[in-house]
């Protein structure tokens, strides 16, 4: 299999990373460091931009640039000039939660889900929605760690889970109002035994596609809920996958270091740091912010 370590950061916690297709680049984060890194899949060159707070996740922005979900709201940003515009805030009343995983739908509203920073196994953690005109609305609270958004190819059904609960569920999703509707259990999964699903992103043919964080594997759902694929990575703390490469191919791996002890981090040279994997089938589309 081909698999390549793009670039070894060291990140004590990589995330989210984003294909843009014009820069021909996978942007992508490194939470508690405070940074956007920007990485040429080609060279493996790296450009990194300080931030002032933690970043939870970023998105491409349709009018240009990201956006990025900092712990007091969401934030515009220019990797031009690394300017930073504040967009509208985010929970400004639970300051022990920040940002986590989050994504574009169709029309180019952002979901993203927010964690509590100081211990992960209370449930103060919520699903915004962010459209266009930057209205933020609560869709779910009682969270602990909400991660593994995705849509399918034809928009009309979205997946999400809590980490922690073990459940990745399904919902009939409609995209001109923003609905999440039917509610079904896609898969389920021992956080203790395999590892617990983190981001995820989704094939052209319907394939779910998640890292196992702490289980060392990204793994392939069908559309019907089988494990179809497992694939053993170098880091035992994959965080999320992202389609990329001029063909969508390529899968772009975060990862952590979060928490490993020495003698493990030099078996694990590539903790922390992004993985280029490629694959048979492209991915699906991903959408920008449109505010």
């Amino acid at each position: 299999m081909d698999m390549r370590c793009l670039c070894q950061q060291r990140a004590i916690l990589g995330e989210s990373p984003v294909w843009s297709a014009a820069e021909n680049a996978v942007y992508w984060v490194n939470i508690p460091g405070k940074k956007i890194h920007r990485t040429n899949p080609e060279t493996g060159r790296t450009r990194a931009w300080s931030l002032p707070a933690r970043p939870g996740m970023i998105a491409l922005r349709r009018k240009g640039g990201l956006v990025v979900a900092l712990e007091d709201g969401l934030y515009g940003f220019d990797p031009g000039s690394g300017r930073l515009d504040r967009l509208v805030g985010i929970e400004a009343d639970q300051p022990d939660n920040r940002p986590n995983d989050g994504k574009c739908d169709v029309a180019g509203r952002l979901w993203v889900g927010t964690v509590n920073i100081t211990d992960g196994s209370r449930p103060t953690g919520s699903l915004y929605r962010v459209d266009p005109d930057l209205t933020v609305t609560r869709i779910e609270s009682g969270l602990r760690v909400p991660n593994g958004l995705a849509w399918n190819p034809t928009n009309d059904v979205m997946v999400h889970t809590d980490t922690r609960a073990g459940i990745v569920w399904s919902y009939a999703y409609d995209a001109k109002s923003s609905e999440r509707l039917a509610k079904r259990e896609f898969f389920r999964f021992d956080r203790g035994k395999t590892g617990g699903v983190d981001g995820a992103a989704m094939d052209a043919e319907g394939g779910y596609w998640t890292a196992l964080f702490g289980g060392g594997m990204l793994i392939r759902v069908t559309p019907d809920g089988r494990r179809d694929r497992d694939i053993p990575l170098p880091v035992s703390q994959p965080t999320m996958p992202a389609f990329g490469g001029t063909d969508m191919k390529t899968i772009f791996i975060t990862s952590a270091a979060r928490n490993l002890v020495d003698e493990v981090l030099k078996s694990q040279p590539c903790a922390g740091g992004l993985l280029a994997l490629r694959v048979d089938v492209p991915g699906h589309e991903v959408y920008p912010f449109c505010g």
